[in-house]
């Protein structure tokens, strides 16, 4: 069966070279593997954004789909690599950061590794790119297999005490109100909460929402008033909604313009969304 690899980096623009490198690694490993490019521009050192970037889209991936996650301010520590493979056949590979457990639950897994086993790694290894030089390797050997022994790379590692950056998340069902940090900002400025809407229901507050409701949004103690809306032309150009965005979370917009340039807001950043 066909194989893929999603990778995901904080490399950025001029860090392509570094991309193309770990996909030369692969393909010297595995030439038949699929590389697909999730993301490369993920602000440096941001695990919440490489988080938002796994949680929306790897299920829509192929059965046994590989990723592999290089945001790693701690590359050459101690800190361990972890090899995850989840009950509905997806692999996960990357640094014990607090990545996983963002968007995983322990009842997810099926099996969790501290990848150790220099047979599978590309020598040397530097201690500035384990990106190359060991996960990405260790990637193409489980896609090289139909199903590769994780145990072969390593012991069991708990995934309970996997390292975690709590996200505050407050929901105070009198003011109707949740405050969350802004998970990730993408190209037009539009500002990605982690407020799941269900059929349009905000689900912790348990509240319907219609076109043409009223929000209020509280960043730095300033409040802005927007619409709720299903689509960006629901309101006149220039004006401030909310919408759900195709990852199902609530998202800050302008139609036709910037939120997060126009409102001064920016990833990882706490707000309040008001009904």
């Amino acid at each position: 069966m066909e194989r893929y690899i999603g990778l995901v980096t904080d490399f950025g623009p001029r860090g392509q070279h570094y991309v193309a490198v770990m996909k030369a690694v692969i393909l010297k490993t595995n030439p038949l593997v699929k590389i697909i490019d999730l993301s490369h521009t993920i602000s440096a050192y941001s695990v919440g954004e490489a988080s938002y970037i796994l949680k929306s889209t790897y299920r829509y991936f192929p059965d046994k789909a590989i990723f592999i996650t290089v945001v790693d301010p701690g590359v050459g520590s101690s800190r361990e690599i972890i090899a995850l493979k989840t009950k509905s056949n997806f692999y996960f590979i990357g640094p014990d950061n607090g990545i996983f457990p963002n968007f995983l639950e322990a009842t997810e897994i099926s099996e969790c590794i501290s990848v150790q086993n220099k047979e599978y790694f590309n020598h040397p290894v530097s201690t500035t790119f384990h990106g190359r030089d060991i996960m990405a390797p260790v990637g193409a050997y489980i896609a090289k297999y139909e199903d590769f022994p994780l145990s072969d790379l390593g012991p069991k590692y708990n995934f309970n005490n996997l390292k975690r950056n709590p996200v505050k998340y407050e929901i105070n069902s009198d003011r109707r109100s949740i405050t969350c940090p802004i998970q990730y900002i993408d190209s037009f400025g539009n500002g990605i909460t982690p407020i799941q809407i269900v059929d349009n229901i905000i689900k912790d507050l348990n509240i319907a929402l219609e076109d043409g409701a009223e929000i209020t949004l509280i960043i730095n103690n300033e409040k802005y008033k927007g619409i709720f809306n299903t689509h960006f032309s629901g309101v006149p150009i220039d004006s401030l909604l909310f919408l759900v965005g195709s990852t199902g979370f609530l998202e800050i917009s302008i139609n036709q313009g910037n939120a997060s340039n126009k409102l001064g807001f920016k990833s990882g950043e706490i707000i309040t969304v008001q009904i």
